[in-house]
């Protein structure tokens, strides 16, 4: 077991961070918390009770309640169905339909078995084929009528909503919403890089490129700038020199017409002919049916690789689950209502996502430790803990959470549950390098 003193003497040493030092704390929030697991003494309390931005350490509350909520082995379906009636001419009066069921993993082979965007497409087209139909008089049509149509959150940034990290949750997201987008550097440092491509195909969108080249090894320096459903972005920035080619990642504006436009053209390959125009056949017929990833290895990734989207459909199926509908607020009601009744005082909480994306989130260390209490105590526990990253080289399973001015980390040292809150930290790189130096000192010093 870790030795308590020590604990405190590490974890008290974090709240004076020696002022003349490159990382400035008189201008920064900070708050620490920690207790034991097991008699759930406070080990530590340093502001604890103050409200600050989570940054991602936010999703601990959203993973925690889901698998309490939906249940680890619970699954979202995506389901073709198809409209009016097949002739002997082989043609189908009607339309063809990709109904979403909030799958975040459709389309994305990040977690083993789940077919990539190319194999999702392909099988589907084969399901289509399947029906014995040469003509589609009507069209393919996305229906994402399943959730609410807004997919990112009123507050997230401009400066995310184009990036991969900033694509919010639809019915019918497709591979991760986000595309990698690789350029030709100029030859030197200040002329203009070329857009080659996009992956998946993004033939809809259109691009508005003042890319430049910067210094060899300077890195992605590069940020796209566009709101949902806007098919022109705006890309600013560099991109490294001496390279043959340099991909960043985007948010699909729009991943539902994005998906349906794939798949057209696949039957299109295939020789099936659109007439294009939607029309009315009455009710559907569903022939196809795609299940994801159980909601223990979406939860796993959501807070291994910090993965936003994850979040954000978790959130909007717990409110789907327990309200009926499948919106941000319901969702957040869901997960807040969860934890209220697991004793916890939400008191100066402020959850307006599921990612911790926004800057409007605002909750405290305290409520962080006392969700990591409930989670250790929990049957699920086990599957909690191996979703948290481990810290390298030393034996610490928390999630961090990271965004400018802001730094956190949130989890376990042995039978200690802690949470780490900076806020407005003039330098978030060495307070981010102080923390990890923290955590390490706090495992070897017990050895």
């Amino acid at each position: 077991m870790i030795n308590r003193f020590i604990l405190l003497f590490i974890l008290c040493a974090a709240t004076e961070v020696h002022c003349d030092d490159l990382c400035d704390m008189n201008h920064a929030s900070f708050s620490i918390y920690a207790l034991d697991c097991n008699t759930g003494k406070v080990i530590c309390d340093k502001n604890s009770s103050l409200s600050l931005i989570p940054a991602s350490c936010l999703k601990i509350a959203t993973t925690g309640a889901a698998l309490h909520l939906l249940g680890p082995q619970h699954r979202f379906e995506t389901v073709l169905e198809y409209d009016g009636s097949i002739d002997s001419s082989k043609t189908l009066h009607g339309n063809v339909y990709i109904r979403g069921g909030g799958d975040p993993c459709l389309g994305s082979d990040r977690i083993a078995g789940n077919p990539s965007w190319k194999q999702q497409i392909q099988l589907w087209a084969d399901a289509i084929q399947n029906l014995k139909i040469q003509r589609i008089e009507g069209k393919l049509i996305a229906d994402t009528t399943r959730w609410e149509q807004a997919l990112a959150p009123a507050s997230w940034s401009w400066e995310d909503l184009g990036n991969y990290y900033g694509a919010g949750a639809c019915a019918l997201s497709f591979h991760e919403n986000s595309y990698s987008l690789f350029f030709k550097p100029g030859s030197k440092v200040g002329e203009d890089a070329q857009i080659i491509r996009t992956d998946p195909p993004l033939p809809m969108m259109t691009f508005k490129n003042e890319v430049k080249t910067g210094a060899v090894g300077s890195g992605d320096c590069a940020c796209i700038f566009g709101s949902e459903f806007s098919l022109k972005q705006f890309i600013r920035g560099t991109i490294p020199a001496a390279v043959k080619e340099f991909a960043i990642r985007g948010a699909i504006p729009d991943p539902a017409g994005c998906c349906a436009q794939l798949l057209t053209e696949e039957l299109q390959a295939r020789g099936i002919a659109f007439q294009g125009e939607e029309i009315d056949c009455g009710p559907k017929i569903a022939f196809h049916q795609t299940n994801s990833p159980a909601v223990a290895d979406i939860v796993h990734w959501a807070n291994q690789r910090s993965i936003n989207l994850f979040a954000e459909h978790l959130l909007k199926r717990m409110g789907e689950i327990a309200y009926n509908q499948g919106t941000t607020d319901a969702g957040i009601r869901a997960v807040t209502n969860f934890w209220k009744s697991q004793g916890i005082d939400l008191s100066g909480l402020n959850m307006v996502d599921g990612s911790g994306l926004s800057r409007k989130n605002l909750m405290t260390t305290k409520q962080l430790v006392e969700i990591l209490l409930k989670m250790k105590k929990s049957d699920f526990f086990p599957l909690f803990l191996d979703s948290l990253p481990q810290k390298e080289g030393v034996a610490i399973r928390a999630k961090g959470g990271s965004m400018s001015l802001i730094r956190g980390c949130a989890g376990y040292a042995g039978d200690v549950a802690f949470a780490i809150l900076i806020n407005q930290c003039s330098d978030p790189k060495m307070m981010n390098e102080k923390i990890n130096a923290f955590l390490t000192r706090l495992t070897t010093m017990n050895n």
